[in-house]
């Protein structure tokens, strides 16, 4: 069993929500935000309360292109601890009336406005900082499947809370630049897909190294970046809509096509990262896959710049 409390939809239901400014407020997605989030199935929250999974059926990183076969794999929900101290996260969100372009156009428009990642996880996501608008726009006519590869974004979350927030830079990746193997990627089932490390700044470093040691790193180098995990999600379509499948590898990087492990600090808590991670990506796409749709035909499947 797991070593964490046991998480209720009554308890997540009950969680404190970011708070909106007045004008974000008067947006017709304030409507969607205040939305209550859809309960997660006793299936997944079994697993989420059942302790980790077996390492020998999680999918190892340098078999990352296998994502791109057809059918299932062994392990397609839960988490666990790998042989080398990494950790591992795997989760399927099946999405109605979905189609693969909803997807790339989700992945730039979400991250040009705050309440677009806030209402994504309203509980856990928070601001939203975008540097330069215009590449993720469709003034920049870059193809929707390639807007992001060679990207930054840079949200606000926190895995325990509306409080608890930590600085996220997330870089994106080309197929090529994440070494997938481009004969699996070409011929595949799978229509959309992202892939990115994710590199932790200022809060979560309190949340990775601790208070004390985090606050001389941030005084130290005040930029300081944790290639904290890398992820890949994959989007095929399946009869009523779309399927989404997600992999997370904590404690890795890929850098020119090759896995790199990062060297954690000890005081990192691998076991707890994981099961958190899991649940954090459970909500979000879960509570996605209720409005994803509706929002694409809001803005008729177009991505300008804020107040455009």
């Amino acid at each position: 069993m797991s070593r964490f409390p046991t998480i209720t939809n009554e308890y997540l239901q009950s969680r404190e929500r970011f708070e909106l400014s007045e004008e974000e407020k008067k947006s017709p997605l304030a409507e969607i935000f205040n939305r209550p989030m859809p309960e997660i199935d006793q299936r997944r929250l079994d697993i989420l309360n059942g302790g980790m999974a077996n390492p020998q059926l999680a999918l190892k990183i340098e078999n990352r292109s296998d994502m791109f076969l057809p059918g299932d794999q062994s392990m397609e929900e839960g988490y666990c601890v790998m042989e080398d101290g990494s950790g591992f996260v795997a989760n399927r969100q099946f999405f109605p009336n979905a189609t693969p372009e909803m997807f790339d156009w989700w992945f730039s428009w979400h991250s040009l406005e705050t309440i677009r990642l806030a209402m994504w996880f309203p509980t856990e996501h928070m601001e939203c900082i975008c540097k330069d608008p215009y590449p993720f726009t469709d003034a920049s006519g870059i193809s929707l499947k390639t807007r992001n590869w060679n990207k930054e974004h840079f949200p606000v979350e926190g895995f325990h809370g509306v409080h608890d927030k930590g600085d996220v830079c997330i870089r994106f990746f080309s197929p090529e630049e994440y070494g997938l193997d481009m004969l699996k990627v070409m011929v595949s089932p799978v229509k959309a897909h992202a892939m990115a490390t994710c590199l932790w700044m200022s809060g979560l470093l309190d949340f990775i190294y601790g208070p004390e040691k985090a606050a001389k790193i941030k005084t130290e180098d005040p930029d300081h970046k944790v290639p904290f995990n890398t992820f890949l999600h994959t989007i095929r379509p399946v009869e009523g809509g779309c399927e989404l499948r997600s992999r997370f590898w904590v404690g890795k990087t890929i850098k020119d096509g090759e896995v790199v492990t990062v060297d954690m600090p000890e005081e990192f808590d691998m076991e707890e990262n994981v099961w958190l991670m899991y649940r954090h990506t459970v909500q979000e796409f879960l509570n996605l896959s209720t409005f994803l749709p509706e929002v694409y035909n809001m803005y008729h499947g177009k991505v300008d710049a804020p107040g455009k």
